[in-house]
């Protein structure tokens, strides 16, 4: 708490200190922030410790202030307050657009939306699928190398194919969701599509980058719980990477609650008690053990979403990300994705002609199931079960978020919080703990 001062000629130096200042009054001609350096009084602390201080300080003592402050502070509090209600307004625009707000709904009820698309498929038994081998779209096989093995899909007429602009949801014969894919539930705002794909440094034919956030578990040969460190540039500052972490933060925030509002009730509700019933703490940066809020740091300024929920522990985010028939550990029953991009970025470099297609598909391998990739698609799988992505041809450019639960990190955290007892304790020391 900054210094009180009921000395009238104290306060009033103090005044004429600030209204002489050119750093603090150019400060409050451009509506920047107003921090304790700012709000000092010369050497020593200021009387006021922010700007909602500094306004109700000057309107007590109106005779000391001079009128220039009096008048740049007021015209500064006005418009601090207008942009914070445009910033109010957008947030709740883009909440509605996106449905953020609204009650998940069951399978059962967004396929009587009419838009929706629900079919009853059981998984096959079939072993003749092996874990490892390649997956390539029908027309595609010009891309596997030779001497690899690799399935080509749809294998028969058996197969569903996912069009690119089909929304569906498959449910077994016991009435539990499969597989759930959903188009255009951004489609109100596409430049948050944009925002999310702005991935500085980063060509967009670039291949293979499938990027970890949150917490993780360590390399195979020494399990420890922490936060992920994937900044390996050395020359960034501690600024530059804490915007970099911020930013991810707030777009996989964005992705979850998008995924949870979008996805079936069932699938949103079932991760929901995974989460809660494994405790593992909301995802983080380091210097920031908060466990909710995050910041959209868009082109028109800054939406910071204080009270929002944030991801789960584990995230990532990927582009142009490749992998053959495999099989992963969860502590959920089901992983999450929002497909933000896929683009033809280079179609002399991508020779599309015949039945060639651009690849890159999810294949759900024991469904029988290929998703054709499509610009702003949500997803919930199965991953327990077989399945993978097709091979893209270059000059494609596929970008997304993931929501995952891997059962290895959830045994890391087991284990550390066995040994460091408190949850809370253990979070903060890992978020604020230095380099």
């Amino acid at each position: 708490m900054a210094p009180q001062s009921r000395d009238p000629t104290h306060l009033r130096q103090y005044f004429e200190y600030l209204a002489g200042s050119t750093l603090f009054m150019h400060a409050l001609k451009t509506r920047s922030d107003l921090d304790v350096n700012l709000l000092a009084f010369g050497d020593d602390p200021g009387l006021a410790k922010d700007a909602s201080h500094l306004k109700p300080l000057a309107t007590k003592n109106p005779g000391l202030v001079p009128e220039s402050l009096k008048g740049a502070l007021s015209e500064y509090s006005l418009q601090r307050h207008r942009k914070r209600n445009v910033a109010r307004s957008e947030k709740q625009t883009i909440a509605k657009a996106l449905g953020l707000h609204a009650t998940p709904l069951t399978a059962q009820s967004l396929a009587a939306t009419g838009i929706i698309k629900v079919v009853i498929r059981d998984r096959s038994d079939d072993t003749s699928f092996k874990w490892g081998t390649l997956l390539v779209d029908r027309g595609n096989e010009d891309l596997v190398d030779s001497g690899n093995t690799a399935l080509s899909v749809p294998v028969d007429e058996s197969w569903y194919v996912i069009e690119p602009d089909e929304s569906i949801i498959f449910i077994d014969s016991n009435g539990l969701v499969s597989l759930a894919v959903l188009r255009g539930r951004c489609s109100q705002r596409p430049d948050l599509l944009t925002y999310v794909n702005d991935r500085k440094g980063v060509r967009p034919t670039h291949g293979g980058e499938l990027i970890q956030f949150g917490w993780n578990a360590g390399p195979r040969h020494a399990r420890v719980f922490g936060l992920v460190n994937n900044l390996t540039n050395k020359r960034l500052s501690m600024t530059a990477r804490q915007q970099k972490d911020s930013r991810a933060l707030g777009i996989l925030a964005l992705s979850w609650n998008l995924l949870v509002a979008s996805l079936p009730a069932e699938v949103s509700t079932s991760c929901i008690e995974a989460i809660d019933g494994a405790g593992l703490p909301s995802m983080t940066i380091k210097g920031d053990s908060s466990d909710s809020g995050y910041t959209l740091d868009l082109p028109n300024g800054p939406l910071c979403f204080s009270t929002a929920e944030r991801a789960p522990s584990e995230g990532y985010m990927s582009q142009n990300y490749e992998s053959p028939i495999h099989t992963d550990q969860l502590y959920a029953p089901y992983a999450m994705n929002w497909v933000t991009l896929h683009s033809i970025v280079d179609p002399d470099q991508c020779q599309l002609h015949g039945d060639r297609s651009s690849g890159g598909n999810y294949v759900d391998v024991s469904l029988r199931v290929v998703v054709k990739c499509a610009t702003d698609t949500v997803m919930s799988m199965q991953p327990k079960f077989k399945h993978g992505t097709t091979l893209a041809r270059e000059g494609v450019c596929r970008q997304g978020t993931a929501i995952n639960f891997s059962r290895h990190i959830k045994k890391a955290f087991d284990e550390a919080i066995a040994i460091e007892g408190d949850v809370k304790a253990m979070v903060t020391q890992l978020a604020e703990e230095k380099k």
